[in-house]
């Protein structure tokens, strides 16, 4: 099997986790801001934060495979942050038919600054990288 290949699949099974937690109670707002109780901060604020990293996180490594699985195309970079925000969209809107949910553009925006600044380092590491060689 080509590494491309394998990078397709990893992309695919990453979309499928990101669904299926979207999916699950635990993942709302409210279930998760009774993690973060604590008596020093305002825990609402503290949820806000984690969750919207999360969504950095997740749609930065959805673009990192994304950018595997395009090894040796054109526009690779730009292809690679144009699926991830695409799927960001779609994970958005498909929310918007779950109970206790809301699909929210101010998630897709963050979802798609998470791919753009993992690209941005990849495209940064890569350039050291060819720099020393």
């Amino acid at each position: 099997m080509k590494k491309t290949t394998k990078w397709w699949i990893v992309a695919f099974v990453w979309c499928l986790g990101i669904a299926i937690a979207t999916r699950q109670p635990f993942f709302t707002g409210d279930s998760t801001e009774q993690l973060v109780m604590n008596p020093f901060f305002d825990s609402a604020i503290v949820n806000f934060i984690l969750r919207k990293l999360v969504h950095v996180t997740a749609f930065g490594l959805l673009a990192l495979f994304f950018w595997l699985a395009l090894a040796g195309k054109r526009y690779r970079y730009v292809i690679a942050w144009g699926l991830a925000t695409l799927y960001g969209a779609v994970d958005e809107w498909h929310q918007s038919f779950i109970s206790d949910r809301s699909g929210l553009v101010s998630d897709v925006l963050i979802d798609s600054t998470g791919a753009f600044l993992v690209l941005v380092g990849v495209y940064l590491f890569m350039r050291k990288k060819l720099k020393k060689t």
